[in-house]
């Protein structure tokens, strides 16, 4: 490439978006000069104007088909002057400038910085590990209802994005600003899971308990899980928003606990609560106005015979692995284990059958 067009080129980089404009005018400019010499000397051929616009974005593009070609001296001449001259080189430009442009695209998407289009998606926020997300995401994507769910994890803690999926996005800013909630499109979310920053940074339950606070403001309908460290930062919580607390750290050291003790415990936890096995799965559903008619006790029973498993019910937050007498009330929250999902319509149809 002459010299001189190396450094127009390199000047015009540096003023993008003047050289895109001026590029684009002598692309046109040489396609319209071209079309019009071909069109008024070539009348021997007859063409008409799309005849020669088609020539001259086939010469242009140097593909030549070959179904037109310059025979007059001012055709030739046009050819010379608007496609050899001016429009092979400024083509040229124009593709270096759109491989630019896409490469720029791919690169800001990953390092995070440039605007997502999501709707319905799944934020996770912070990344304290590469494992621990990519485990997360795993088991999300195994769900039936997140396969082909995008997911847009939002961090100030990584350059670019180490995983490689097309349906999991990058949105690099500050975890407590709401800016950064606006490019990951919170507003369209369906579901938060706020992790902790650091497995061994002591802020981090705070840090997690101001970003739920961030996305309450933002949108308070979605659905959000925070996780905290610490059982006794619980409190931290208190004035904040989210439908779901995970202490991960007690529920690990309690697991630990049991299997050490009680050898088992943990393969079948493991089973239970994860989506990329073809086994039963922990559920959870909320008792609807439907009338069963037996105590929880009787339906437990009932419900052995279909493979489904009550396992617990959760009222005004307390946690109950005994029922004894009592009988399903509007907002129980019932856990039960079963090969899948089931709602409360259903297990009062199973009694009725």
């Amino acid at each position: 490439m002459p010299l001189w067009l190396v450094r127009t080129y390199r000047a015009m980089r540096a003023r993008r978006s003047f050289s895109v404009l001026f590029v684009f005018m002598m692309l046109a400019v040489s396609v319209l000069g071209n079309t019009l010499t071909f069109y008024f000397f070539e009348r021997d051929q007859e063409p008409t104007l799309s005849d020669a616009l088609w020539y001259s974005i086939i010469s242009i593009t140097t593909i030549g088909y070959g179904d037109f070609s310059a025979s007059t001296a001012g055709g030739r001449l046009g050819t010379v002057l608007f496609i050899v001259v001016f429009g092979l080189a400024t083509f040229s430009v124009a593709m270096s400038f759109g491989i630019d442009w896409v490469d720029e695209i791919i690169l800001k998407g990953r390092a995070g910085m440039s605007d997502i289009h999501a709707s319905d998606h799944i934020v996770i926020v912070n990344f304290p590990s590469h494992a621990r997300v990519a485990e997360l995401i795993d088991e999300l994507k195994a769900h039936p209802e997140h396969r082909s769910r995008e997911i847009v994890i939002v961090s100030d803690r990584i350059e670019s994005l180490p995983i490689e999926d097309k349906h999991v996005l990058f949105v690099q800013g500050p975890v407590l600003q709401q800016e950064t909630y606006e490019r990951a499109k919170i507003g369209q979310a369906r579901m938060v899971i706020v992790l902790a920053t650091s497995y061994d940074d002591p802020s981090s339950d705070a840090v997690v308990a101001s970003a739920v606070a961030v996305v309450e403001s933002l949108n308070r309908d979605v659905y959000s899980v925070a996780e905290c460290l610490n059982y006794k930062h619980r409190m931290l919580f208190d004035s904040v928003h989210t439908n779901a607390l995970v202490y991960s750290m007690k529920v690990s050291g309690n697991l630990l606990s049991l299997e050490a003790h009680d050898t088992g415990v943990a393969q079948l936890i493991d089973t239970i609560t994860s989506n990329q096995r073809d086994a039963a799965t922990l559920y959870s559903l909320t008792v609807g106005d439907e009338v069963c008619g037996l105590c929880y006790r009787e339906l437990a029973k009932q419900l052995l015979d279909r493979d489904i498993h009550l396992l617990g019910i959760v009222r005004n937050e307390e946690s109950l692995l005994t029922f004894g007498e009592r009988s399903p009330e509007v907002g129980d929250l019932v856990l039960y284990i079963a090969a899948k999902r089931v709602n409360w319509a259903n297990f009062c149809r199973f009694n009725t059958n």
